[in-house]
């Protein structure tokens, strides 16, 4: 795992994790620079932060992971949102505005990943058609 610091910030409970698992290598202070590879990926060209020392890591795959802050700037003020800009909704994706659903990693919520965010696609998909309905039964 590359690192730009020297700390991490995720949970703690999955920093001890990572930091327990014989194969997982950590790389402080650490960025990519380049992909090498012809038609796969052969290596990475790795920088250090502090001393700007290149070289290079033999990989056969690269996996992105960059921090978990929302884009979530269009909805600052009209919604309400946790202190970190997460969204906060209900059990049904429907945002403090009636007619705003908010679905996957936008939410605040415990976990983020790609199935949670499939399922709140389909559920906030539901709460908009039944809200919809629920606004024309009206007229």
């Amino acid at each position: 795992m590359i690192h730009r610091r020297d700390e991490l910030r995720a949970q703690k409970i999955l920093q001890e994790r990572a930091f327990k698992d014989p194969k997982i290598e950590i790389l402080w202070d650490t960025v990519p620079k380049e992909v090498k590879g012809d038609g796969l990926v052969e290596c990475l060209v790795l920088e250090n932060v502090k001393n700007t020392e290149q070289r290079e890591l033999p990989v056969a795959a690269v996996f992105m992971a960059v921090g978990q802050k929302p884009s979530v700037d269009c909805m600052q003020g009209l919604v309400d949102m946790d202190e970190t800009g997460y969204i906060i909704t209900d059990q049904a994706c429907a945002t403090s505005v009636p007619g705003i659903f908010a679905a996957g990693d936008v939410r605040r919520k415990e976990l983020r990943q790609v199935s949670t965010a499939v399922g709140d696609g389909a559920l906030s998909a539901l709460a908009a058609e039944n809200y919809l309905g629920e606004l024309k039964a009206r007229e």
